[in-house]
């Protein structure tokens, strides 16, 4: 039997490298994704056990993997050679479908998430989230690796890390990446992905999806009901099913080093019921935008097959003043696995503490009841804010307004993690830097026994 109280058991895994490549024939250039892909079926084989109990998989699926395996080498020494990119990528494509499929087929009795399908490392990387969040919480932030003030380029680096030695625990990403032609700053987001995941980090990607016709995410410009137009039925709903194809094109691909599908927190849609992105308040009903997570959910799940997604519903903390307020819009238990919080704030006194920490019970609250994860999918420092300028100013922050009113509650304790946005800029960000003035006080949130960063996550692994 795994023991399967491990903490992210093989999530939490040093990098190892490909298997040896199954031809020692110089490729073609366009062959080399085929090749990968071998590789790392190989490779999620090879640290795969047939069996019946707890987190083996089926004999038939191992068999049908490995099948598939064979039949895609056979392609890549022989009719691969003189395909067309378009049809090798076909080949990819249904290859790492297969890989997927093997995946979900793992015998498990951890049936938590949404996805009954849901691959081995998503499982286990719910589960883990749900049990450590009773004593922990994560610490995490968006575009973590990257670029940071004042510098840019290198995708090992970070502010955070600069400051403290270590690099956050949870890595959130943007799928906007995935939608934009610029095949250079896809391959470095793939690689931050990959990269942070193989550290052992957390992986979680919201999504700031332009509208249709191309304006941007946020609601200046836009002059027609884009929620609507991605409806069955509506303008752009075959528009959106192309979308939502190439996204879970990438995703499938998406591995780490024992050749798995990395387990990532999918975030669309945040902060509804603010009125600054097109998917906002006053630009639906509650139904539409219901059956609008709906349908996403669904199509991805159960026609486009994928199954390392763990779904994030998250509104703004500060667009509804009750408990019941959180759950306007509430796609429903059987298309949510987290009940997220996005919350920032504006001046740092003891009545904005307090109505923080009050949002985070709740959120805590409604999780629990309905056997979710909560968390704190965004929060934050927007003192002073104004267009894009957002600079972390209220003194002690980190301890005073975001760690303490958490810790020393008896239920917002038990929120699982919390994500702070990017640091882009000196007049743009949200975790300290070298020099930065915050910085005494982020290292004793840092220190802080109840705060998780990557080291402790590695340190849980080791100790099991």
């Amino acid at each position: 039997m795994v023991k399967i109280s491990v903490f992210l058991i093989f999530i939490l895994l040093p990098l190892l490298g490909c298997s040896q490549s199954t031809s020692q024939k110089a490729l073609p250039v366009q062959l080399e994704p085929l090749q990968k892909a071998i590789d790392r079926g190989e490779t999620l084989l090879g640290n795969s056990e047939v069996g019946e109990q707890e987190g083996q998989y089926p004999a038939q699926a191992f068999s049908i993997c490995q099948q598939a395996l064979q039949k895609a080498k056979t392609y890549l020494n022989g009719p691969g050679r003189k395909a067309s990119e378009s049809q090798i990528d076909s080949v990819v494509q249904v290859l790492y479908d297969q890989l997927t499929r093997f995946e979900a087929s793992v015998v498990s009795e951890l049936q938590e998430l949404i996805d009954l399908r849901a691959t081995k490392q998503t499982r286990y990387l719910y589960h883990n989230l749900k049990k450590l969040a009773a004593e922990k919480m994560l610490f995490g932030q968006h575009d973590a690796t990257g670029y940071g003030v004042g510098w840019s380029g290198d995708d090992r680096r970070s502010d955070v890390k600069d400051v403290c030695g270590d690099y956050p625990a949870l890595f959130s990403w943007d799928a906007y990446h995935i939608f934009h032609d610029n095949q250079a700053d896809l391959e470095r987001f793939i690689f931050r992905i990959e990269y942070t995941h193989g550290l052992g980090g957390v992986t979680t990607l919201c999504w700031h999806q332009y509208d249709p016709e191309g304006h941007g995410f946020y609601l200046e410009g836009i002059d027609y009901p884009v929620v609507a137009s991605l409806l069955p039925g509506g303008q752009y709903h075959d528009f959106y099913k192309q979308k939502l194809r190439k996204m879970a094109r990438l995703v499938k691909r998406l591995r780490g080093p024992k050749g798995e599908s990395i387990p990532i927190i999918f975030r669309p849609y945040h902060e509804q019921n603010g009125n600054w992105f097109w998917w906002g308040k006053g630009q639906h009903s509650e139904q539409q935008y219901i059956d609008l997570w709906r349908f996403t959910v669904h199509y991805l799940c159960d026609s486009l097959n994928v199954h390392s997604f763990i779904y994030a519903f998250s509104p703004d903390g500060n667009q509804f003043e009750s408990k019941n307020g959180y759950l306007i819009d509430y796609p429903g238990d059987d298309v949510v696995d987290v009940f997220g919080l996005d919350f920032y704030f504006g001046r740092g006194d003891d009545e904005e503490i307090k109505r923080f920490q009050k949002r985070v019970v709740w959120t805590v609250e409604l999780a629990e009841a309905r056997n979710k994860l909560p968390a704190l999918t965004e929060v934050g420092d927007y003192y002073g804010f104004s267009g894009h300028e957002a600079n972390l100013k209220i003194p002690n922050w980190y301890t005073c307004c975001f760690l303490y009113p958490v810790k020393y509650h008896a239920v917002a304790k038990r929120i699982a993690y919390g994500a702070v946005w990017r640091n882009a800029s000196k007049t743009h960000h949200f975790a300290p830097y070298p020099g930065h003035s915050s910085v005494p006080d982020f290292l004793q949130f840092y220190k802080d026994d109840f705060t998780l960063f990557l080291q402790d996550l590695q340190n849980l692994f080791d100790n099991h």
